[in-house]
């Protein structure tokens, strides 16, 4: 479980704050000792499972419901001892449906938001329309404004929504999975905003999101959330990884890099039967080389240690986005006895070890080296036949390649295929 910290901002900049918070219904208990600060103008995806508590902590930062212990800090104001219309002068909550709104015209809807702002039975002034104008245009629903809300789309219903939300000039907009029930146009349109809307207006967001992709898109802060706790809060880096899914929504995933921006793209898996024995498994990879397989063996419920590997290796930087343990190396050196030491004994202790069509030099030779002395298990090796290829030391590669299928229990696989395969009956 990855270490909650303090703030996901600086305190000094905080704009709520939440401190303990426990809400239970009835007998139950929803949300159980939830901390974390957030810095104005952030931007915060929360996930979970279903029943993890995400739509409830949203529900005790807007007042709607009250912690039996805790405290809510808005700018400072802990919101207990706030009445409701000065709140609501300060955040805005965008729910998944506005429930029965009868036949209210969208301009309709979007005056709404102003409640907070005007007093009772007061008619709206000038600023208020100007307001309420300036909300729809930059949601795109001026052109709606006659329109009956009922007769709209899903992705138009939830445009005016956010209008609403943005008419109480809100500092933070909370919003219930904002893209849920949408087409993928839609859900690329209500990201684009909120990112525009927190970007150009410096609206401070939290929103909940069920699809990993799309909040993997938005997000820059993550809290990700388990039986009413949180389980990990951080950037995607340290939020998004397979072994934190895997263990908060009990499936197997794979998560990689979006080739154009680098963010985190989170695959489901199928089931293996390794996910039940949790087969320990070493790679001994580099170059690329291994990044698809410790995927595989991740997704597929292994135990994944990997290397000696290099500090900036392709294959070290994937290994650090699965959460496979690493023996690290500095960058361009030779791997020292110590690092060689490490990963005889990671060797020793699997049950499998791959070694996968990775080129040798003198810098890493002694990978193979440590698997000739410390494999006691089954040895799989990637495209023996091409050694002699990769063999930039002299012959020594494939002199200590052909020592291991001597002495050894080894396979040899062609692709990832071949190595699922053999996987599956293991």
């Amino acid at each position: 479980m990855t270490e909650v910290p303090e703030t996901l901002g600086e305190k000094t900049t905080s704009l709520l704050s939440v401190h303990g918070v426990t809400v239970a219904y009835a007998t139950r208990s929803v949300l159980r000792d939830v901390s974390f600060e957030i810095k104005r103008g952030d931007l915060v995806v929360v996930l979970g499972p279903n029943g993890a508590g995400k739509t409830t902590l949203l529900r005790a930062i807007a007042k709607i419901v009250s912690p039996k212990i805790g405290t809510v800090l808005l700018d400072g104001y802990d919101i207990s001892n706030m009445p409701t219309n000065q709140l609501m002068r300060t955040l805005s909550v965008v729910p998944q449906s506005e429930g029965s709104v009868f036949n209210f015209t969208v301009q309709d809807i979007v005056a709404m938001g102003r409640t907070p702002h005007v007093s009772p039975l007061a008619p709206l002034s000038q600023r208020d329309w100007q307001v309420i104008r300036e909300a729809m245009e930059l949601t795109d629903v001026w052109e709606l404004r006659d329109r009956l809300f009922t007769e709209l789309s899903g992705g138009e219903q939830r445009r005016v929504l956010i209008a609403k939300a943005l008419a109480q000039e809100p500092q933070l907009l909370l919003l219930d999975e904002p893209t849920a029930n949408l087409d993928l146009h839609y859900q690329l349109e209500v990201v684009e905003l909120v990112q525009r809307l927190n970007k150009e207006r410096n609206i401070t967001v939290i929103a909940v999101f069920h699809d990993l992709n799309l909040a993997a898109m938005l997000g820059r802060c993550f809290i990700l959330m388990h039986q009413g706790r949180i389980y990990a809060m951080g950037d995607a880096e340290e939020v998004l990884t397979a072994q934190n899914i895997q263990q908060v929504y009990g499936v197997p995933v794979v998560v990689t890099r979006h080739p154009l921006n680098g963010k985190p793209i989170i695959l489901l898996s199928e089931r293996s039967i390794l996910s039940s024995r949790g087969v320990r498994v070493h790679v001994v990879c580099g170059g690329g080389t291994g990044s698809e397989v410790m995927a595989v063996l991740t997704a597929s419920g292994c135990q994944v240690t990997a290397g000696a590997l290099n500090r900036g290796d392709s294959d070290y930087e994937a290994a650090q986005l699965l959460g496979v343990t690493v023996v690290e190396e500095q960058p361009f050196m030779p791997i020292s006895s110590e690092a060689f030491e490490q990963t005889k004994r990671m060797i020793a202790e699997a049950e499998v070890v791959i070694l996968t069509d990775v080129p040798f030099g003198w810098g890493n030779i002694v990978n193979l080296k440590a698997i000739l002395e410390a494999a006691r298990g089954l040895i799989v090796v990637f495209n023996p036949e091409t050694i002699s290829e990769r063999d930039f030391v002299n012959g020594e590669a494939e002199k200590l390649l052909k020592q291991i299928f001597a002495v050894k229990r080894v396979v040899s696989v062609h692709n990832l295929t071949e190595l699922q395969r053999l996987l599956v009956t293991l």
